[in-house]
Parts: structure tokens; sequence; C-alpha cells
């Protein structure tokens, strides 16, 4: 059996050739042209690499570049290692001189951030395809950069095709952030992507006519169900640019998207912005969120705007290749009782999930404890660092688990049900607190998804006490709902303030980002 990536790209580019394939930058690609694109790549990889399975760094976003990028290595038998251009240049030299990657693909962006600096790190051989022609720079160490344009490619060779991939061949690396400082490199095989893959095709009947709307950058794993999925069906992909990401509902009608996979604070951002009216979505027919809890709120506004769409629920840490659990939403019956998100639901096909407690013992359903999860879809461990992945990737009870940190426990039904993480469990004078149960009432008494809870102030690595947030409540600091939040918590998980604010802040993949909510705090911004 053949493992690639690619292959399903090839076969849909043979059987539906005239067929729209990519979407982006304002370009629209047939399979046909894209695979004329893209084979030359891999035959650029090839002929430099001295690998059988080199490691291609794709420091590219949104860009024709990136997805032949990602594609021509697949196709080439490669790794392809997805980094940012957002990422500041510390870490993308951390990075860089972690993977050892064999060579690298930008975009034109992504070039202008090649400083002397940041090339004394890259690989030598350096591949820009919207460049028209190869140049080579010479570094203030005496070394030779060369960056190669499009005249160093390969003529397309329409009898080649993808390199043969065996089960245990790593597919990609995706870098995760890390406690230790140095962020995690996710290793995903073969037989975990495919599988999942698989699962995706089997559980929803994607079509050559689905539309996919890409949310994600390839550095988030979901972009893996973007491409990799809709290519193997004969789908198209329908790149969301930067600008819209927040508020794709405009793009998502004028591409007449059928598909979209995203966190559900893109949800919360449109409600905000009261761009989820009845019915404004027709076009969509399922619609994916995963990332982080999915408010009861959000799943129901989304299902009353997009009236023809499944919602689904779906959960999987990037260490289960992308989502191993979910379950669809129908109503408030699908929720976590008192927490007012959507229960993550039961483990694909092949796929297993259970509890343990802090020694890993087995627990019962109803008790609460650590979600493991295993199967096929498990990934490898992380890149270069065999202490952190024995720690994270037990075996017991002869089955390798993956620990994903996550609180959780599994009702009578066998569903699963995401309380956090343990690591957002807190002291407050050394009683525990999880900062989620916190957010389940905001949720419900303020009637918003836009929530967050952290531990504030801090003295001697213990919490003093919890400030809450709440976005899109300007105006709205009303007592009533501080006495509604006291009758629902004990004393001491009930927040000290709660600051009203226009938005909360996110991270690059759209999650409410703690960290800058605690240096506000500390800066007294709010």
């Amino acid at each position: 059996m053949d493992f690639s990536l690619a292959r399903g790209f090839y076969d849909s580019s043979l059987r539906l050739p005239s067929e729209l394939a990519l979407s982006v930058g304002g370009k629209s690609l047939s399979y046909s042209r894209l695979r004329e694109l893209v084979q030359p790549v891999a035959g650029w990889i090839r002929r430099n690499s001295s690998e059988p399975a080199p490691r291609i760094g794709i420091l590219a976003s949104r860009s024709l570049s990136t997805y032949t990028g990602i594609l021509g290595t697949c196709w080439a038998g490669g790794t392809y290692v997805p980094l940012s251009p957002k990422h500041p240049e510390e870490r993308l030299i951390q990075l860089l001189d972690h993977v050892r990657a064999e060579a690298l693909i930008v975009d034109a962006e992504s070039e202008s951030l090649l400083s002397q600096r940041l090339l004394s790190h890259c690989p030598r051989l350096i591949l820009a395809p919207e460049r028209g022609a190869s140049h080579e720079i010479k570094l203030d160490t005496g070394v030779s950069v060369t960056i190669g344009g499009s005249d160093a490619l390969p003529r397309f060779d329409p009898q080649d095709r993808p390199v043969v991939a065996g089960p245990d061949h790593m597919v990609y690396i995706i870098f995760t952030s890390g406690t230790t400082g140095m962020p995690k490199g996710v290793m995903i095989p073969a037989s975990a992507a495919t599988h999942f893959i698989n699962v995706m095709r089997e559980r929803y009947a994607l079509e050559p006519s689905d539309r996919i709307a890409g949310m994600t950058d390839v550095t988030f794993d979901i972009s893996v169900f973007d491409l990799f999925v809709a290519w193997s069906v004969g789908a198209s992909v329908h790149v969301v640019p930067h600008t819209q990401l927040m508020a794709p509902a405009d793009f998502v009608r004028r591409n007449k998207c059928s598909v979209i996979f995203t966190v559900p604070s893109v949800v919360s951002g449109m409600q905000r912005m009261k761009m989820l009216p009845a019915s404004s979505l027709p076009s969509l027919r399922y619609s994916f969120f995963a990332g982080e809890p999915l408010p009861v709120i959000s799943a129901s506004a989304w299902k009353q705007a997009a009236p023809n769409s499944v919602v689904d629920d779906l959960f999987g840490p990037t260490e289960a290749t992308v989502v191993c659990i979910g379950q669809r939403f129908e109503g408030p019956e699908n929720a976590t009782p008192s927490r007012g998100v959507v229960a993550i639901g039961k483990p694909f096909p092949g796929m297993e999930a259970a509890i343990v407690d802090s020694e890993l013992n087995f627990l019962r359903p109803g008790e609460q404890g650590e979600l493991l999860l295993g199967g096929p879809q498990v990934s490898s461990g992380y890149f270069g660092a065999e202490e952190q992945t024995r720690a994270s990737f037990p075996v017991l009870r002869g089955k390798r688990w993956y620990r994903t940190g996550d609180l959780a426990y599994c009702d009578a039904t066998g569903t699963f049900h995401h309380l956090g993480r343990i690591d957002n469990q807190v002291k407050v004078r050394g009683l525990r607190v999880e900062l989620e149960e916190i957010e389940g009432h905001l949720r419900e008494v303020y009637q918003t998804d836009a929530v967050a809870a952290v531990a504030w102030p801090m003295e001697h690595g213990s919490a003093e006490g919890i400030v809450g947030f709440v976005g899109g409540q300007n105006g709205r600091e009303d007592s009533d709902y501080m006495e509604q939040i006291k009758t629902r918590l004990p004393s001491y998980m009930v927040p000290s303030v709660i600051h009203c604010v226009e938005s909360l802040p996110l991270n690059a993949n759209g999650k409410v980002n703690r960290k800058q909510l605690v240096t506000l705090l500390q800066e007294e911004k709010v």
C-alpha cells in the first residue's frame, strides 16, 4: 500500500484534470495546472537532495508557493516542516537549527525576511518559485547561499509519479509550544495521516463538487484536512486571505464554500460583529470546529446561520493527527453538564480514549482524570527529544498511548467530556480551581463564548484570586451579573473583578491568549 500524501492529489489530477483544485491569492488552478507546478518542485528536491526522505522547510503562508512546496515535498518522498513567517527571527533561527532541513522553500513575502543573520542558519539550498532568476548571496561569514528561482526548476515530466511511501515514513513535523522553551516538533508518520484522511472520507461524504474554505495556516494541522482530504476526493481548496480569517462570512458566500473547518473563536468574533444572521451561510453542508471548547451558544448560532450544514465538534491534539474524537451537535443535549460547551464525543474508528489518574491507573466511567489517546493516529514522538517522547507516550497494558494533559471524563454512554487543561488547574489560597469551570459559568451568565479566566494576582507561585474577562460586552459591568456568578460558584472561585473588553486577544491559531491577558494585568492596562 502506498502511504504518500501526494498520491491522492496525483490520482485526482488524472481523473479530474480540468476541475478546480486550488484558489489562492486571486489565482485559480485546475488539477492539471497545479500538477504542472508541483512535479518540477518535486524534481528539484530529488535532484538536490542527498537523503531519500529529506526534511524540507516551508517558510511561506497562504501563497501558491506554500502549497506547491508542500505537495512537491510529499511527491518527492520528503518530510515537510511548516515554519510561520510571522515568527520573530530568533524563533525561526531556533527552529531551523533544531530541525536541520536539507532545503527551504519560501514565497515572495518570506524571502524578504532572509536577513544575513537568518540566512546563516538556513540550509544552503533555498527555492523561491515565484522568483524568475536564481541568485547567490555571499554571507559575511564567507559562505554562499543559493536562492533558486523558477529557472532552477526542471521541466515538467508528465510521466513522473509521486515517490511511494511506506507506513513509517515521516510526512510532516509540526511545532507546538513547549514547556522547556524549545518548541516540540511533532512527527506524524504516513500511516497516521492516511488513517485520519480515510476516516474523514468515510465519515463525511465529500465530493469533487465540494469547495473547502482554507481557514488555517499550514503550521496548524487542521490544514492537513483542508488540503489532503480535499485533494484526495477531487474537491477544491479556497484559501481564505489573512484579512478575512476572523470574519469569513463574505468569503464563504462569495466562493460558495460547502465545507469549513476552524476554531470556535471565529464564531465568537462573527457573533460580536453581527455577521451570523439566520440562513446567512446557505452553501455550507459541513461545519467542523476543533482546537478549543465549542460553546453551545456558538454552535447554536452557527447552526441557525448555516441551516443546510451539519455542525460537528471534533477533538484531537497535534500528537494524534489533527482530530480523533467527535460528535454531531443537535442541541443543548450534546453539552457537558454545567460547562456550557459541547461534549467532545466518541473516538474515531480504530482510535481509543481512556481516563487515568496521576499514577496512570485507568479510571472508571464518571471519574475525572487525564485523557489518554491510543491507536493508529498517534504520533511517533517529538523530533530530537527522546526523553520528552518517552514521558508523553507511555506504554500501558501493552499499548502505546499519548498523554494529552487534558482533564476529562467518560460518561455511561461512552461519550467523553473535556474539562480543560490539567495545567489550567490552579490553587487559590490552597484550594484547587479549574479555570474552565469558571469560564463555563461566565458564558452562561453573559450569554457569550468570548470569555476567559486567569489566576491573578500571583504571589510566590500561588494565586491569590481569579480575574475574569468578557469580550464584546463594553459597558455591561452590571452588579447583577456578578451576583449571578456568586450564586453559581463557591466564594474562592468567584472572580474578584470581571473586565468587560471590546475583544479578547487571540494567538496565531485563533485561541484565547491567556498569557497576553496576564501581561495586561501586570501592566495594569485593563
